[in-house]
């Protein structure tokens, strides 16, 4: 089957507003991402207070004569309990805060 109709139309114009009078302004919104930085030195700080023992149970004592019998050896060993007390804290110092615009120098995009 062939069909040999030509059929003529109309060109697709663009879409005409009815309004005679175009406006004189327009409001759009602009965006612009930036990269803010705060540094910061952070120094730890630990601060030992009065260190106290105590004794737990009784020593136990060993000795040992030496193989030609002119000396001893005398071991005494004790349980001894630590108390340490330790304060830890930590300083920060703030440096020069900065800001830089997202992509500065390239077409970068932001998003959020």
């Amino acid at each position: 089957m062939h069909i040999n109709e030509v059929y003529e139309h109309e060109p697709i114009l663009p879409y005409q507003g009815t309004d005679t009078n175009p406006p004189t302004s327009y409001d759009k919104t602009a965006m612009q991402c930036v990269e803010i930085s705060q540094p910061l030195i952070v120094t730890p700080v630990a601060t030992v207070g009065t260190i106290t023992t105590t004794c737990q149970g009784s020593p136990e004592v060993t000795c040992s004569t030496a193989a030609d019998g002119l000396s001893c050896t005398v071991t005494v060993v004790q349980r001894v309990c630590l108390n340490i007390p330790i304060r830890f804290n930590a300083e920060a110092d703030p440096k020069t805060t900065t800001i830089a615009c997202a992509g500065e120098n390239s077409a970068g995009v932001c998003f959020l």
